[in-house]
């Protein structure tokens, strides 16, 4: 530490003119004349050298941006335009350096016509009569326009969403809006049936959700609104519950009886612990078997159906057994 301070405070005695205060005038004298040559000859020389580079000519690239401008409101871009064009110039290096000071910008009309955009260029720098125009990319834009149309379209989910154990959805998520508004060149609009939102991962939820989500970027030429929606979805603890159900034949002709081996099936499920209650004094399934499939099979041995018969309660089903069942057609006398 004492050799950095004492290396500050000699310079800052030599800025100041109060270089050390056991020196004689001489010395002193000296030192600051060496330090102040030594500073002017460094300064000139980079001048110099500045001076002389400046003035040879150099082959350096660029981007320029491009704008298209005056397109009425009810007219869109189908055509891609860039947004900058790729350009190598040569010149001196003066004029060079006051190019990239003040880049300009290639404004182009909005209507139809295939613009070469060496020209365009060309004359944008043509002012700087040192600088020459090498190359061009692109060379050519192709602008095409049509009618400018508005749609609104449902959002599509690209979300995966899922919860902790023992957790689930109740009903369905949602958006907040449910559907965007899209604007663009009549062509690509039409055939846009739904908007996706970005792609992105959410597990081990076990509370109630609500977020907001991007939408995909809608690319040149198009926009969205709005660019983001909410996400909503209700999450419930549940619970395992179970209850036997009787199964029976659906779609029965007359005169026609079928009895089944055994006659009922005990069915596991998954409801939500705050209706768990609620579905003790109810059958919230159907078990049944279409008549068609009795006629059709030769085993003897069938897999009932099941429906659920209620949508007032979020039950899922887990399981039933048995699996299949026997059945006796009952012929009457």
């Amino acid at each position: 530490m004492g050799i950095f301070k004492t290396t500050k405070d000699k310079i800052t005695e030599l800025l100041t003119g109060r270089w050390g205060v056991d020196e004689d005038d001489d010395t002193k004298m000296f030192s600051r004349q060496k330090v102040l040559g030594f500073a002017f000859a460094m300064l000139l020389s980079i001048s110099l050298w500045v001076i002389v580079n400046m003035g040879r000519d150099y082959n350096v690239s660029m981007m320029i941006p491009i704008e298209i401008a005056q397109i009425p409101e009810d007219v869109a871009l189908s055509s891609e335009i860039p947004n900058h064009a790729a350009v190598s110039v040569s010149g001196e290096g003066w004029s060079l350096f006051n190019l990239y000071t003040n880049i300009p910008t290639i404004s182009l009309s909005g209507d139809n016509q295939q613009v070469n955009m060496f020209e365009q260029v060309r004359q944008q720098i043509g002012s700087v009569s040192t600088v020459s125009v090498m190359q061009v990319d692109p060379m050519f834009i192709e602008i095409e326009t049509e009618q400018r149309i508005t749609k609104r379209v449902p959002v599509e989910s690209n979300i995966s969403l899922s919860t902790r154990s023992q957790f689930g959805i109740l009903g369905s998520p949602r958006f907040i809006p449910d559907s965007v508004t899209v604007t663009g060149p009549a062509s690509r609009v039409e055939q846009i049936e739904s908007w996706s939102t970005e792609e992105s991962t959410i597990a081990d939820v076990s509370t109630n959700l609500e977020l907001n989500v991007e939408l995909e970027s809608p690319g040149s030429g198009l926009t969205v609104s709005p660019s983001e929606v909410q996400l909503r979805a209700d999450i419930a603890e549940f619970t395992e519950a179970q209850v036997r159900i009787p199964v029976r034949t659906r779609d029965l002709p007359s005169g026609v009886a079928i009895t089944f081996s055994p006659s009922s099936i005990l069915v596991r499920y998954d409801v939500p612990i705050e209706q768990y209650n609620d579905v003790q004094d109810i059958r919230p399934f159907v078990a049944f078997v279409d008549y068609e499939r009795i006629e059709a099979d030769t085993t003897g041995l069938i897999t009932p159906q099941l429906e659920t018969v209620t949508d007032e309660y979020d039950v899922r089903l887990r399981s039933f057994q048995p699996t299949r069942i026997s059945y006796f057609n009952i012929l009457s006398d």
